[in-house]
C-alpha cells in the first residue's frame, strides 16, 4: 500500500462489474450467520485481489482484468439479502460496487478505446492501478491532484486523434457510472453514523503478509462517503450539458463550437435536475467531511490501531482547524455571497477583494453558455485539420462579456474587473517587459521606477530588485511612446536604436532591454614611455574623446569596452592633449542585441567625465 484512495483515482480513468442489483429482502426471513459466513468468504476473495493489485505490474486499464472484484461485490450482496443489518457488508458492498465497474461491457469497451487510440501518448503517470488497495496509513490521505492534473491534460492534448466521443462518455457515466456511485453511497449510510463500527484490513489486503491489521472506524467511512459525494457531483456536472459530435473532424468541431450551437456545450433536457444534484452532493460531500473530522477527533483519532490518526504520528489538530474553517466557508458560499481576497489579481498582480455565490453555479444553469458569458467570437478552418478560435473583439475595451457576474456567482462583477481577473489585457493589450542590463563591477542591483509616455497618457510601474517590471497599455493603440526611468531623484528619457520609432500596438509585446550605464568618474592621465595612459574609476562601454592642442575640444576617438584604463600610442612628446569619456546614446555601442520584439534602450542624454589636459613627455 502506497498512496491513499488508488481506487477513487481509478474512478476517473478505469472503474465497473454487474448491473448495482437490488438488495432489498423480499420477506422478513434473515440468516444473520449464513449473512456473516458470506461476507467472510468475501473478505477473504478481497485479500487475494488486492494481495495480486499491491504486488502485481499494472501499467494500464487493459491489466485490470486481472483483477477479479466481481466474486467478493456478488458475495457481499447477498450477505446484504440475508441481513440487511450487516454493516462490513455495505461497506464490502460500497467498495466493490466501485472497483469491478471495469468489467462493465460498456466501460471496458470505452476504457479500451482510450487506450487503443492513445498508444504509448496515454501513459498515465503515475500508473492508476499500481501498489493499490484500501487505505492503511494516515500517511495515505493524499490525494493525486497533480498527477490527475497531467493526466487530463495528456488526454485533451490527444483529442483530435478522433478517442471516444463526448457524448458516448456522458452516457457511459449516467448509465453505467452513476448508478454505481449512487449504489455505494447507499450502503455507506449503513455504517457511517455506527460508532462502535471497525473494519479489519489486514496485511494481505496492504499488500504484505507481514504488515500488522489497521482498522477503518466511522471516521474512514465518512470520509470516503465525501469523497464520493464529490465525484458524484463531478459527473453529474458533467451531465448538465450535452456536447453533440459526429466526429472530431475539421468542420464537425467548426459546426459544434459556432456561439448560436444548440447541440455542442448546451443545456441538456435533463440539465437542470444534474445541476440540482451535483449542488446537493457537494453540501453532502462538505458536511460528511466535517462529520468525519469530528469523528477523527472524538471516536479514532488516538486510537493505535485506526487507518488515520491525530497528533504527531498522523494529523495535525491545526490542519484540521483549517479544514473546517474553509469546509465551513464554502458551505456558506453555496447559499450565500463570501468575501475572497485575492492576491496578485490580473497582469498588473494588484490584490483584489470579491464575492463568490458558488451555489449560484448550479442554480437555474443558462441554456448557452457560449452565448450567455462569452463576447461574440467565430470559429474558422486552419489548415486542413486544425481550427482558429477568434474573438471578434479588436480591442480591449471592444472585449465585453455578456454577464460578467457569470449568472450570480460573482455578485455585483463588473466588466473591467472581471477582464483583470481573467487577464484580457494581456491578450488584447501592448505589453512591454523591461529588463534591466546592469554594471555588476559598479552597481548594485535596486528597484527604481519606469514609465511609459504618450502623448495623452503616462504609464508606471516599480521595477523588482532585478530590474524587471511589465507595463501594459490596454486602453491605446498605433500611438508612439516614450519611455523615461526615475531613480528616486529624477526622470531619465532613455533611447532606442537611430530612426527607431517606439510605437503601441494593440495584442503585441516588446521586450526591452535597458542599460543604467554609470557615468565615466575621476579621469586622470599618465606620460608614460611612448604613451599617455588614462584612468577612471568605473568599468562601462564608453567612448574616448581626444583633442590636440591645449585649446582644443575633444571629439570622438576610440571606444573601450568594460576597462577601467587606455593607452594611446599615437602621441608626440612636446605636445599638448586633451581627454574627456563620455557614455553613449545608442544601444548599438553596447552589443545588446534586437529582434522584431525586443528594442534595447539606454540613456538619451550623454554623460561626460572630467576634461584633463597633459602634454606628453
Amino acid at each position: 500500500m502506497k498512496k491513499l484512495f488508488y481506487f477513487f483515482y481509478v474512478l476517473f480513468f478505469i472503474v465497473g462489474c454487474n448491473k448495482s442489483e437490488d438488495t432489498t429482502p423480499t420477506g422478513p426471513t434473515t440468516d444473520p450467520a449464513g449473512s456473516s459466513l458470506k461476507s467472510q468468504q468475501a473478505y477473504e476473495s478481497l485479500e487475494i485481489v488486492f494481495m495480486a493489485w499491491a504486488n502485481g505490474s499494472f501499467q494500464n486499464a487493459s491489466d485490470f482484468d486481472a483483477l477479479n472484484f466481481k466474486t467478493a461485490n456478488t458475495l457481499y450482496k447477498e450477505a446484504i439479502t440475508l441481513d440487511p443489518n450487516n454493516k462490513d457488508a455495505h461497506l464490502g458492498a460500497a467498495i466493490t460496487e466501485i472497483l469491478c465497474t471495469y468489467a462493465d461491457t460498456a466501460v471496458n469497451r470505452i476504457v479500451k478505446q482510450w487506450e487503443s487510440f492513445g498508444n504509448s501518448n496515454l501513459t498515465l503517470s503515475p500508473p492508476p492501478i499500481k501498489n493499490a488497495g484500501l487505505l492503511s496509513s494516515t500517511s495515505q490521505m493524499v490525494v493525486p491532484v497533480n498527477e490527475m492534473a497531467k493526466n487530463l491534460l495528456k488526454i485533451y492534448s490527444i483529442a483530435k486523434v478522433d478517442p471516444p466521443l463526448i457524448s458516448d462518455m456522458q452516457r457511459i457515466l449516467r448509465d453505467a457510472f452513476l448508478p454505481r456511485i449512487n449504489y455505494a453511497i447507499e450502503q455507506l449510510a449503513f455504517v457511517e453514523n455506527a460508532d462502535t463500527f471497525k473494519f479489519r484490513v489486514s496485511g494481505k489486503m496492504q499488500g504484505d503478509t507481514k504488515l500488522a491489521a489497521v482498522f477503518l472506524y466511522s471516521t474512514e467511512v465518512m470520509f470516503t462517503d465525501a469523497l464520493l459525494q464529490g465525484v458524484k457531483a463531478m459527473l453529474e456536472e458533467f451531465l448538465v450539458y450535452k456536447f453533440e459530435l459526429p466526429d472530431y473532424k475539421q468542420q464537425s468541431l467548426i459546426t459544434a463550437l459556432q456561439q448560436n450551437s444548440t447541440s455542442f456545450f448546451y443545456l441538456a433536457s435533463d440539465g437542470t435536475t444534474h445541476s440540482s444534484n451535483a449542488k446537493a452532493s457537494i453540501n453532502a460531500m462538505v458536511d460528511k467531511m466535517l462529520l468525519g473530522i469530528t469523528k477523527l477527533e472524538t471516536i479514532s483519532g488516538h486510537q493505535s490501531d485506526a487507518a488515520i490518526k491525530l497528533g504527531n504520528d498522523g494529523l495535525k489538530q491545526a490542519d484540521l482547524d483549517t479544514a473546517k474553517k474553509y469546509l465551513n466557508k464554502m458551505k456558506t458560499s453555496m447559499t450565500s455571497p463570501i468575501d475572497v481576497h485575492i492576491d496578485n489579481a490580473g497582469s498588473d498582480g494588484n490584490p483584489m477583494d470579491i464575492q463568490v455565490n458558488i451555489g449560484k453555479f448550479f442554480d437555474n444553469p443558462v441554456a448557452n453558455p457560449k452565448a450567455a458569458f462569452l463576447p461574440a467570437y467565430t470559429v474558422i478552418a486552419s489548415g486542413a485539420e486544425d481550427i482558429n478560435f477568434k474573438f471578434t473583439a479588436n480591442t480591449y475595451a471592444e472585449f465585453i462579456l455578456p454577464d460578467p457576474t457569470f449568472g450570480g456567482v460573482f455578485p455585483g462583477m463588473t466588466n473591467d474587473k472581471m477582464k483583470m481577473l481573467l487577464r484580457i489585457d494581456e491578450e488584447f493589450g501592448f505589453r512591454i517587459y523591461f529588463n534591466t542590463w546592469w554594471d555588476y563591477y559598479n552597481s548594485q542591483q535596486q528597484p527604481f521606477t519606469v514609465k511609459v509616455v504618450t502623448a495623452s497618457k503616462t504609464y508606471s510601474k516599480m521595477t523588482d530588485n532585478w530590474g524587471c517590471a511589465k507595463i501594459i497599455i490596454a486602453d491605446q493603440d498605433n500611438v508612439t511612446y516614450k519611455v523615461f526611468v526615475n531613480n528616486g531623484t529624477s526622470d531619465y528619457e532613455l533611447n532606442a536604436r537611430p530612426s527607431t520609432q517606439l510605437m503601441v500596438k494593440a495584442k503585441s509585446q516588446m521586450d526591452h532591454s535597458f542599460k543604467m550605464v554609470i557615468p565615466p568618474q575621476n579621469l586622470t592621465a599618465y606620460s608614460e614611455y611612448s604613451q599617455i595612459r588614462l584612468q577612471w574609476d568605473n568599468y562601462d562601454t564608453y567612448w574616448v574623446m581626444k583633442g590636440t592642442g591645449a585649446n582644443s575640444t575633444p571629439v570622438d576617438y576610440q571606444k573601450t569596452n568594460y576597462q577601467n584604463n587606455f593607452w594611446d600610442n599615437n602621441v608626440t612628446n612636446g605636445i599638448t592633449y586633451r581627454y574627456q569619456l563620455r557614455t553613449s546614446n545608442n544601444p548599438e555601442d553596447y552589443n545588446m542585441g534586437y529582434g522584431n520584439n525586443w528594442e534595447p534602450l539606454v540613456l538619451k542624454e550623454i554623460q561626460y567625465s572630467n576634461l584633463v589636459t597633459i602634454t606628453k613627455q
